[in-house]
């Protein structure tokens, strides 16, 4: 081969190869609905019950793809800080055209701050969970730390109506041997715009949109969901 040749050879090879790996990378999105429901209990002056109850409909809102349960126990430090200890059980579809399911189960603490400024109108709170994951087919753990910042603000002379706003993000801890989705760095991050309604002290439903980003080791590209949420959340 001469090298005229040999120099057409290794540009074709080169041009493939990055075609490849550009096709290989490309992000997937999907439409999704949540649709959680979140209990809070006061069980004593300092001790706290929590329950959470979630559906998720995936691959474009055609079928359910995740449903979860969490309860928790919180004892509250004072007035704004709680801490929290708990467990989530997860059920997640493998696949649209299977009846297999795969089991999440996790372990958690956390600690959250919650607080009111100008006359109660304003309500922000910051949520932290460390997150012991155990997932299918690996017998290590694999670690997760999420932080999230939530505002409400109350519609003024129409307090029953808020607007909500939110911003998470999920960092791993530890690298996992046998996932390699589930290395160390950065690995979602979750951002909300909605608006509540309350019923009563009680009972408030809010409803929005989140958009969720979730990155992906190459060959696989991230993950961009496009989420409408309507949560339930009862305070007893």
């Amino acid at each position: 081969m001469n090298q005229t040749n040999r120099l057409g050879a290794v540009l074709l090879t080169t041009a493939l190869m990055t075609n490849s790996n550009a096709y290989a990378t490309t992000p997937t999105s999907d439409f999704q609905t949540w649709l959680p429901v979140n209990i809070n209990v006061k069980l004593t002056e300092q001790l706290r019950g929590f329950l959470e109850f979630q559906q998720r409909i995936g691959n474009d809102n055609s079928h359910l793809t995740s449903s979860m349960i969490r309860p928790a126990l919180g004892w509250a430090v004072n007035p704004q800080a709680t801490l929290w200890v708990g467990y989530l059980a997860s059920i997640d579809s493998s696949s649209v055209t299977s009846n297999h399911y795969l089991i999440e189960n996790r372990a958690w603490q956390g600690f959250s701050w919650k607080d009111t400024v100008n006359e109660k109108q304003f309500i922000w709170e910051v949520r932290n969970r460390l997150e012991e994951r155990f997932l299918p087919r690996n017998s290590d753990p694999s670690i997760r730390w999420r932080t999230r910042v939530r505002v409400e603000q109350l519609i003024p002379n129409h307090s029953a109506w808020s607007v909500i706003a939110s911003e998470e993000i999920f960092v791993n801890l530890n690298d996992n041997a046998h996932n390699s989705q589930l290395q160390a760095g950065a690995q979602q991050n979750r951002a909300y715009l909605g608006f509540g309604y309350r019923f009563a002290p009680e009972f408030q439903i809010e409803t929005g949109f989140l958009y969720q980003h979730v990155w992906k080791k190459a060959p696989s590209g991230d993950q961009n969901n496009k989420v409408w949420m309507t949560s339930f959340n009862l305070n007893f």
